[in-house]
């Protein structure tokens, strides 16, 4: 099964996620098969960062992390160019952002959502596209969360809450 989309929109595969205070080593391996996806459909891509101020309501859960104008919410050196970007302040990568414009502009109907962390940043932008009209797909292995356990529970709840689709990379790269 080949699965048709429009654009991809990679959340939070920055520095600190990935390598950082907050990272994780099997995020390198969402990142290398976001890099996959992005090179070998060409899509429109837009990599959303993390860009925290002091008064953030998340300051008050995670402590100061992906501060803005530091290294840390800067996107992965492996995906640093590729696409444009947009910086965010909260979970959902369409709150106060230009995302949406930026999607509708496009003619985008179908997103494939790629990044961490899958039960925090990624369902709360899932939920944001679903209430604005969008298709969501998620790619299993562009997607990580903390505890494997947790992702699984929030794939399941996207697919039944938001409509979501949840594949496999090959869904999409097969010949």
């Amino acid at each position: 099964m080949v699965v048709k989309f429009d654009a991809i929109v990679s959340i939070d595969l920055i520095n600190e996620f990935v390598t950082g205070k907050l990272g994780k080593p099997s995020f390198k391996k969402v990142v290398k098969a976001t890099r996959e996806l992005i090179e070998k459909t060409g899509k429109f891509t837009v990599l959303v960062e993390d860009a925290h101020t002091k008064g953030d309501p998340e300051m008050r859960i995670w402590g100061y992390h992906a501060m803005k104008g530091t290294n840390g919410s800067e996107t992965v050196p492996e995906l640093k160019g590729m696409a444009m970007v947009i910086k965010k302040h909260t979970y959902d990568a369409f709150f106060e952002t230009n995302l949406e414009d930026v999607l509708v502009k496009k003619g985008v109907k179908r997103i494939v959502f790629c990044g961490v962390v899958t039960d925090i940043c990624i369902v709360h932008s899932v939920a944001s596209a679903f209430f604005r009209g969008f298709r969501p797909i998620i790619v299993e292995e562009c997607t990580d969360s903390f505890s494997s356990a947790q992702k699984r529970r929030t794939l399941e709840y996207m697919k039944e809450k938001y409509g979501a689709k949840i594949i496999s990379l090959t869904d999409i790269l097969a010949k």
